[in-house]
């Protein structure tokens, strides 16, 4: 049948080059981003490469490259039936491409490609968006159905990538939203799932949640979800979005059907159906279970028939079909948009963009907004993904023990501060509890350290429990271990005794910040739990404080036993320590003991310390860190008027009473005037003759002991 091709916008594709990006901590679990209809990886860029985002859990790690229309016939398997094969309508593996995925936080997939149809040396063609034949769908337009299916084969290869990662997170913009739900809900004729990594097991989806953009999840029958495209070097290459794919014919909610389509028919996929009603003489075919024949009465929608709900049509169904549900071990967001000349994102209508029973965002439980909620937008279709700040709220912790993500000791994990959902069930909307589970390892006698940073401008409080709690326990309970802090709090630190804790056993810990902004995530938390081996020593202290431009560490200790010495450890971050000196330690004694440590060229901005309290026999403990702040020498520089013409003035604030250089230059580099002000701590003013000076730009170098700060100005002198 002849490819009806949309006309409209004619972008370039462009594939923004991976950066580079430092890491606060380690994520619970890896987050895979999911693109739309005719789109690539790139379709989340503006978050993936945001830098604060990316500074938490690191930049992009890896992509996983497939080709979901590999064969010109439809049945998945291919021509052979045999699954996992190379004449497969899914392909994975090739061998230019394995998709073994490098370890990392942060994924992408990618079905912008296609292949050299060799199923004896099979090789993939990145971004290439070629198909079978020319009437045949692209491969990031083809069945939701098979997309399904790849989405299952990245998640196991993200997982081999990442081991002691339980689960991921998966975050969808439209069709991508359609093909994560493939995933989880997908059964055959005995509820078998089929895409899950481990079929067998409650939770062998290993999705910890599932968050999408403007997914149309009750279908959209207005095309127009342009992405880009770029050149083309294969001759079966159209580069364009095709209205009769076989993605379009999923995402639809009704056709025309019946006699010169007079009549209206669900959606197959969405709603369920009878593929004799897809019309077969407009749509690339009509196999949307993709078993190789285009005749099935029977379709199973992942949507309820909106009939079962007595509503007068079955695309009017709201939620997800209770005969193939959504899995309940989920927590899932739904974030929409409603732009103001249009009831919806300008594609999809707003009342299609999520799942809901009445007002009631679904799948739920017994309390509404508890297990699935929703957040509003005002951005396009195509920009939503641009409005990080409601795109990373979906990455919200579990609110609940329920819903606690799993993380392992001895390592420190980042996470994020932010505003829930306005209509969160347990209290107000901007506290923001964060649960986590761990399995107790081998128990020492010195039990289990648990150091925590908060963000250091929220006060909240931080509980360990000791023996489970309820599996929806709110923040009113506390822990045994309940320890508040306040905003500008450096850290927290507790030891849960050993007499506490049980091998085997699982812990829950939650850490609740209050007064959360729009803006709290991007300054994370970090916390570690770690094993308390027991000290040759008792550390009763360890202090750190300014002393002008050098900072002081003490420590009291008592008990030493065949201590050897102490390094003193400094870092920028709290997670890259170096070794900037050494302390001898007296060695053997029941006595309290008393050290110190200058540190004479501190890091400006805050500074972190451990010390690492060494044995005679070479092994070694940290201790908790502290951390103190260098506030610059020089701050709030203001040169007015700009531009001026016979005086200015600079205006700064200085936190001592050394003198301060000034320096000016000529913008080819010559030296015009230098003057010596003396400072007092707080604000300073000086004024400067510029009579003389010919009308330009000029540079001022502002100079006070190991601190440089430059500014410009501009004269105008007639």
């Amino acid at each position: 049948m002849k490819k009806l091709l949309l006309l409209v916008f004619l972008l370039t594709l462009l594939f923004p080059a991976q950066k580079s990006f430092g890491q606060a901590g380690d994520c619970p679990y890896p987050v895979i981003f999911l693109h739309g209809w005719t789109g690539s990886e790139s379709s989340f860029s503006a978050v993936y490469n945001n830098n604060d985002f990316a500074n938490i859990w690191g930049g992009l790690a890896d992509v996983f490259h497939a080709v979901v229309n590999a064969q010109e016939g439809t049945y998945i398997w291919g021509s052979d039936g045999i699954p996992y094969t190379n004449d497969d309508d899914v392909l994975v593996t090739f061998t230019n491409e394995t998709n073994d995925l490098t370890p990392g936080c942060l994924y992408a997939i990618n079905l912008d490609n296609y292949w050299n149809e060799n199923t004896t040396t099979p090789q993939i063609y990145i971004h290439d968006g070629g198909s079978p034949t020319f009437w045949a769908s692209d491969s990031n337009e083809s069945a939701i159905y098979k997309q399904g299916y790849a989405l299952g084969e990245m998640i196991k290869k993200v997982l081999a990538a990442n081991p002691g990662k339980e689960k991921v997170i998966l975050v969808a913009h439209s069709m991508g939203g359609l093909e994560s739900r493939e995933y989880l809900q997908r059964t055959d004729a005995n509820g078998n799932h089929l895409w899950w990594v481990d079929p067998s097991s409650p939770d062998g989806h290993k999705v910890a949640k599932l968050v999408t953009t403007t997914t149309p999840h009750r279908g959209s029958n207005t095309m127009g979800n342009i992405s880009d495209f770029g050149g083309h070097d294969d001759e079966f290459r159209d580069g364009l979005p095709d209205l009769t794919s076989e993605a379009v014919r999923d995402l639809r909610y009704s056709y025309g059907c019946g006699f010169l389509d007079l009549d209206d028919c669900p959606g197959n996929y969405l709603f369920g159906g009878d593929e004799d009603d897809i019309g077969t003489w407009f749509y690339a075919n009509a196999d949307v279970d993709c078993d190789g024949y285009e005749n099935n009465p029977n379709i199973i929608g992942i949507n309820i028939n909106g009939q079962q709900q007595g509503f007068s049509e079955p695309w009017h169904g709201t939620y997800d079909n209770p005969a193939m549900p959504l899995p309940t071990n989920v927590r899932y967001t739904w974030i929409t948009s409603d732009i103001p000349i249009d009831s919806g994102d300008g594609v999809v209508a707003w009342s299609r963009q999520w799942l809901y029973n009445g007002s009631t965002p679904m799948p739920a439980d017994a309390v509404p907004f508890r297990l699935s909620d929703s957040l509003l937008t005002d951005e396009t279709h195509l920009t939503v993904n641009s409005d990080i700040k409601t795109v990373i709220r979906g990455f919200d912790e579990g609110d609940f023990p329920a819903f606690a993500w799993n993380v392992s000791p001895e390592i420190q994990f980042a996470g994020l501060p932010q505003k829930r959902s306005i209509n969160a069930p347990d209290g107000p909307f901007d506290t923001d509890p964060d649960w986590f589970v761990f399995t107790m390892g081998p128990v020492s006698s010195g039990g289990l350290d648990v150091e925590f940073v908060p963000n250091p401008g929220l006060g909240g409080q931080i509980d360990f429990f000791t023996t489970p709690p309820g599996q929806y326990t709110g923040m009113n309970t506390q822990g045994p271990y309940s320890i508040p802090f306040s905003p500008g709090s450096n850290s927290v630190i507790f030891n849960v005794s050993a007499s506490k804790l049980i091998q085997g056993n699982q812990y829950f810990l939650r850490i609740t910040h209050q007064n959360v902004s729009g803006d709290s995530w991007k300054t994370p938390y970090h916390f570690t739990l770690s094993d308390a081996a027991p000290l040759p020593l008792n550390l009763l202290s360890f202090n750190a404080k300014t002393n002008e431009r050098t900072i002081d560490l003490f420590w009291n200790t008592m008990h030493e036993v065949n201590v050897s010495a102490f390094e003193i450890e400094r870092s920028q971050n709290a997670v890259e320590f170096k070794n900037i000196g050494q302390v001898t330690a007296i060695g053997n004694s029941a006595d309290i003991q008393t050290y110190s440590f200058t540190d004479a060229a501190p890091i400006t901005g805050t500074n972190y310390y451990r010390l690492k309290m060494v044995d005679q026999d070479g092994s070694f403990r940290y201790s908790p860190k502290v951390s103190i702040e260098i506030k610059p020498d020089i701050e709030n520089i203001t040169v007015f008027p700009n531009p001026g013409d016979e005086q200015i003035f600079l205006q700064l604030e200085t936190s001592n009473s050394e003198d301060i250089t000034i320096m000016i230059y000529n913008t080819v580099g010559q030296f015009v005037l230098e003057q010596v002000f003396p400072a007092e701590p707080g604000f300073n003013q000086f004024s400067f003759d510029i009579t003389n000076f010919s009308s330009g730009l000029y540079f001022m170098e502002v100079r006070q002991g190991r601190t440089l700060e430059k500014v410009k100005f501009a004269v105008e002198n007639e």
